[in-house]
Formats: structure tokens, sequence, C-alpha cells
């Protein structure tokens, strides 16, 4: 394994153990201070705030690497000269709410299309589409950027697998399974105050996103062990 590759998974374990400890710690603080039920209410999009801004603070790891990392945001473009910093980020401010919109649009029919209440409960179907977005294309922009995340919620990723790459498609896939999975007792007639549309997608959804970073960490850590021995 070279420097460079085992310069990138460190950084990939010390992103998923950030991860699986900050997470961890909100899923258990929501269950512990009776906010469970608030998942599926606008008072949740504090809770996704931390979240999101967790994965920016992740955006600075890479500068407490000894090593120059590669693993950093693969999307850079050569903008020409003539063009101002201004210009350059209201227009990737831009097309990264366009898509998002977009994303939004196309979850929330695909969610109706699942079974979610059409003419009511529009405040909890559209938390769980925020919830959906926050989780699968804003924290994998962070890393990726917006042409490779779209890329690969859409099927037609082409660019070259890194180990970044593979890591947030799992987490993407794993955060749509665990929505999916959370809708199952839904309507089970167990009467219980948590299978309220949408608590189990959501509950399903952070659980799927946590999951697919606890994979990546155990995946990492023989490798990283084999590095160790080899260069003993």
């Amino acid at each position: 394994m070279s420097v460079s590759a085992k310069t990138e998974q460190r950084l990939l374990l010390s992103y998923c153990s950030f991860t699986c400890i900050y997470l961890s710690g909100i899923l258990t603080l929501v269950n512990f201070n009776d906010n469970l039920y608030n998942v599926g209410k606008y008072k949740f999009l504090p809770v996704l705030m931390i979240l999101t801004f967790a994965e920016v603070i992740k955006l600075l790891f890479p500068m407490l690497q000894a090593e120059a990392p590669t693993i950093i945001k693969i999307e850079q473009r050569a903008y020409p000269k003539t063009k101002t910093f201004w210009a350059k980020n209201l227009r990737d401010i831009i097309k990264f709410l366009f898509n998002a919109f977009c994303l939004s649009i196309f979850y929330y029919l695909t969610i109706v299309l699942f079974g979610a209440p059409i003419l009511t409960d529009h405040e909890e179907t559209t938390m769980l589409v925020i919830t959906l977005i926050t989780l699968t294309y804003v924290s994998t922009s962070l890393h990726l950027g917006q042409d490779h995340t779209v890329d690969i919620l859409t099927g037609v990723y082409s660019l070259k697998s890194t180990i970044l790459s593979n890591a947030l498609k799992l987490n993407i896939q794993m955060t749509i399974l665990g929505t999916w999975l959370g809708a199952i007792v839904i309507p089970l007639d167990w009467d219980r105050p948590w299978q309220a549309w949408p608590i189990p997608c959501v509950i399903g959804a952070l659980l799927g996103y946590l999951i697919g970073h606890f994979i990546t960490l155990i995946k990492m850590l023989p490798s990283l062990k084999l590095y160790r021995k080899v260069h003993r």
C-alpha cells in the first residue's frame, strides 16, 4: 500500500469514526430528551443543521494530516481569470439550490408513490424529504462536489472509483435502504406512538447513514493493520 493510499484510508477512517460518534450522540439525545416524536416536525430542523455543521467540520480533517492527502473534494474546475470570486460562488450556490430543489421534488413524488399521504401530513413528508436531502445530497456534495454527487444519485457515475466515492455511495445506499425498511413498521397494527408517519422512516434514514459509516469503518481496519505489519 502506498503512502498516499494509506493517508487516504486514515483520513476516511477519521471521517467515519467522527460520524459514528457524533451521530450516535445525536440519536441518543433525541431519544432521552423525548424528542423522538418531533423527527417528523419542523422542530427537527436544528438537529439536521447540527448534522450538516458536523460534515463541514470534517472538511478540516485533511489539514491535520502530515502527508498531503488526495481524498479532499474531487470536483475542481478551472474558471477563467475574468470571472470574479463572488461570481463563481454565486453560480455554485444557484446550482446547488437548483439541484437540491429538483432532487426534493423527485424524493417527494417517490415517497408519495410509495404510499405517503397526498392531501395531509405535508409537514411530515417535507421533513422526510429534507432529511434525505441532508444525508444524501448535502453531505456528499461537501466531499465530492455537486456534479459527482448528482452522478452517483442518478446512477451514471463514471469517474474512477476512489475509497471516498465508494464510501459515500455506500452511505447513500444505506440511507435509502434504512428509509424503506423504516416504512415497513408503519402499517402494522401495534398502535405505538413511534409508528406515526414519518418517524420510522426518518429514524431509519439516520440509522442507515450511521450504519453505512460503520461498515466502511470496519472494512478499513484490516488494511490499516496490514500496513502497520508490513512497515514494522
